[in-house]
């Protein structure tokens, strides 16, 4: 079994959930690994205490491969257990990753060997977008020959924000489906903020179990709700029974608590329609 088998999360600083209580989740849910952005020894040392293992991610730059390859291996050198590549294309020409550029692969390997010169044996993973073509561009073909699993960004709220009937299916559809991979193992990291709901991390879970992945990632453990926290736990093949059963009763109490408010809301509606009170909603 490969270390980011399983049920993981990210962390990065952008979320609204306060460190100790990201931290208090991941110790809870037994989640394997966390995904740290580099950068955050604070947050490395946190889930360490906490025993929670970490794995280091950088979002790489093209421009700059052996400063990226050196800072993963500097985050594994303080006790990260592997690294995470986020190559990604486009953005603006100081900050964005730009990897589209590297046509030939060469900066791809540079970063690689800077990484592997000093951990030679150390898991790495690749966080991609593997829509259209994009596992076939140099700068990932290069990656499968050096990774341990491919981390697809799978972000169907982001890809469809209109939320279209079926978002969340042909958004896995579009980066999964009829690509080949290699063989080598996919972990998809799943959507859990901007809101997109306790239901739709339900059915995001639903395709990867329809598909029989090995695991996936939320993104990010700092972003999620209380009640999308719960949906990406509750299908975690390594809870017990009783902690199955318990979070399904807490499901459950919510989707009353919602019943119960709407009821209200329709009550207080007619109480006010009867005075002759019309509500604007």
């Amino acid at each position: 079994m490969i270390i980011a088998e399983g049920r993981g999360a990210w962390w990065n600083s952008y979320g609204s959930v306060p460190l100790d209580k990201c931290v208090q989740r991941a110790v809870d849910a037994k989640l394997r690994f966390v995904i740290v952005k580099w950068g955050r020894p604070d947050v490395e040392t946190a889930f360490t205490k906490a025993d929670s293992p970490f794995l280091v991610e950088r979002y790489v730059l093209y421009s700059q491969p052996e400063v990226e390859g050196q800072r993963l291996a500097n985050a594994v050198d303080v006790g990260a257990v592997a690294a995470v590549i986020n190559a990604e294309e486009g953005g603006d020409e100081q900050s964005g990753g730009h990897w589209e550029r590297d046509t030939d692969g060469s900066a791809m390997r540079r970063l690689i060997a800077a990484f592997r010169i000093r951990h030679p044996t150390v898991e790495l993973y690749a966080s991609v977008d593997t829509r259209g073509n994009r596992l076939s561009l140099p700068y990932q073909r290069v990656l499968a020959q050096h990774i341990a699993g491919w981390l697809p960004m799978i972000y169907p709220l982001a890809f469809y924000p209109d939320r279209l009937p079926g978002f969340i299916a042909h958004a896995f559809e579009q980066s999964l489906d009829g690509k080949d991979f290699g063989g080598i193992p996919v972990l998809p990291t799943i959507q859990t903020y901007d809101a997109i709901g306790g239901q739709a991390v339900r059915d995001q879970l639903a395709e990867i179990e329809r598909r029989h992945l090995p695991g996936c990632q939320a993104y990010t453990i700092a972003h999620a709700t209380d009640e999308e926290w719960a949906e990406f736990i509750l299908g975690d093949d390594d809870m017990t029974a009783a902690e199955r059963q318990e979070l399904a009763v807490l499901r459950m109490l919510r989707d009353l608590e919602k019943v119960l408010a709407a009821s209200d809301l329709q009550l207080l509606s007619n109480k006010l329609a009867a005075i002759g009170v019309r509500p604007t909603v």
